[in-house]
């Protein structure tokens, strides 16, 4: 059965395949490309072997070429990719909502990246100290951002930036609120974004004014007026304040014509432990949204922190398949791009799973290591040659079945231990993770 989101893979085929990988496979770049979206954990050389053998050549080429020619490849392409593959799943107009808004959350992570000259020219290292000087050393780290539609999972905008400031060069250090920024011209009225409490800030809340809706957890801290509201026993629970702008956002903000007053509501939500937690939204209008949905939304949120486990753990992003900085961008977007392909080739058929086994204890869905794993192996034939699209589709979909997994909902997670009094525990169970329980999707 060929549904909508199918079609538009015959149409992502045409536009990413066909003219994108022709104008690489004229430039040389064809294979390069697709090695790098597959990412495999071999050796370099078994890896451009493989690609050898995979399309029939028997050309030798040795790991020295292939990454000189690598060199002369534009991360952007990746990126491109990546938002094509974006545009073109939302081209239908079928995708999930929560009361018509589009849930999408953002949310930062740092990564470790090769130690080395090139990469620390474009991000700067963290300076690592130990008691014995010998030991102290300097740690590449990158930030990581990403605008994500948590109910659809998929990337609608990412980033990987400088992290760290540095005496030795004048390299832009970001933080996690001006990369949310930029994310936010991303987003429309129809979208609405949860962020978590290391965001809000009257800055925050006009960069959006009248553009879209956010929803972000505060800190008790940030807003004096609705500080009453961490109180459980509160007569109020949802409320609108109005709210000033600190004196030195003053004048900026009358030259961009935003009011120096702003209309926030705040919402306080219970957890089941009993925590009580605060929210503030510009949506404030209780027909949008009830008082009963902001737990429930907040809730949603937790889509982004699955995603950079997935991308982090199971896609292997730390490890870079290359020692420089154009080398950790490719690999970065073109991990992007991995995901958001996924998530468009599997969702029509999660949507048929959804239906069929709604009447089963647990709703079943698509298990990610089984589809990444096959999107991987057949990268070369979905993107670069001339198979039947329409049969490498069928047979892919049958082994996607072949191994689904179960939803649960009310799965109670471990409760967080405390660093303090917990250290040992927490460096075991990091250690078992590592050697026993990490999954990554190989070749």
């Amino acid at each position: 059965m060929r549904n909508k989101k199918r079609e538009v893979l015959f149409q992502t085929k045409h536009k990413i395949g066909v003219n994108s990988f022709t104008r690489a496979r004229k430039l040389g770049f064809d294979k390069i490309m697709t090695m790098m979206i597959k990412k495999s954990n071999k050796s370099l050389q078994n890896s451009i072997n493989d690609t050898q053998l995979t399309l029939g050549e028997d050309v030798t080429i040795t790991n020295s070429a292939y990454t000189q020619a690598r060199a002369k490849l534009n991360y952007t392409a990746f990126k491109e990719f990546a938002e094509i593959a974006r545009d073109m799943f939302y081209e239908d107009g079928e995708y999930e909502t929560y009361k018509g808004f589009r849930i999408l959350a953002i949310d930062g992570s740092v990564t470790t990246l090769p130690n080395t000259a090139d990469v620390k020219k474009e991000f700067n290292p963290m300076k690592v100290k130990c008691q014995i000087k010998d030991f102290a050393k300097d740690v590449s780290q990158g930030r990581v951002s990403c605008l994500f539609d948590v109910l659809n999972n998929i990337a609608i905008d990412s980033s990987i930036t400088n992290k760290n400031k540095s005496e030795d060069n004048d390299l832009i250090a970001y933080d996690e609120r001006t990369l949310a920024l930029q994310h936010l011209y991303d987003c429309t009225l129809d979208d609405l974004t949860i962020m978590d409490r290391g965001y809000p800030s009257f800055e925050l809340f006009a960069a959006v004014h009248n553009n879209t809706n956010i929803l972000c957890r505060l800190r008790k801290n940030i807003f004096s007026k609705a500080k009453s509201l961490f109180d459980a026993h509160s007569e109020r629970k949802d409320v609108i304040l109005e709210i000033n702008a600190p004196k030195y956002l003053k004048e900026e903000l009358r030259e961009n014509n935003i009011p120096t007053k702003m209309k926030i509501r705040f919402v306080q939500v219970i957890l089941d432990n009993g925590t009580v937690e605060v929210l503030a939204t510009n949506v404030l209008s209780n027909d949008k949204l009830k008082t009963s949905d902001f737990k429930e939304l907040y809730a949603l949120r937790w889509g982004i922190e699955t995603y950079f486990d997935l991308i982090k753990n199971r896609l292997s992003l730390e490890n870079f398949t290359g020692q420089t900085a154009l080398a950790v961008k490719q690999d970065f977007f073109a991990t992007i791009f991995l995901t958001n392909y996924e998530s468009m080739m599997t969702y029509d058929m999660n949507e048929e799973l959804k239906e069929t086994t709604k009447d089963n204890k647990y709703i079943q869905k698509i298990n990610k290591a089984v589809s990444f794993n096959l999107i991987k192996h057949k990268v070369f034939d979905l993107l670069y040659l001339d198979n039947p699209l329409d049969e490498m589709l069928e047979q892919m979909e049958k082994l996607f079945l072949t191994n689904t997994i179960v939803i649960r909902p009310d799965r109670k997670s471990k409760p967080r231990l405390d660093k303090d009094i917990h250290k040992s525990t927490i460096a075991t169970n990091s250690i078992n993770h590592l050697k026993r329980k990490k999954k990554n999707v190989g070749n």
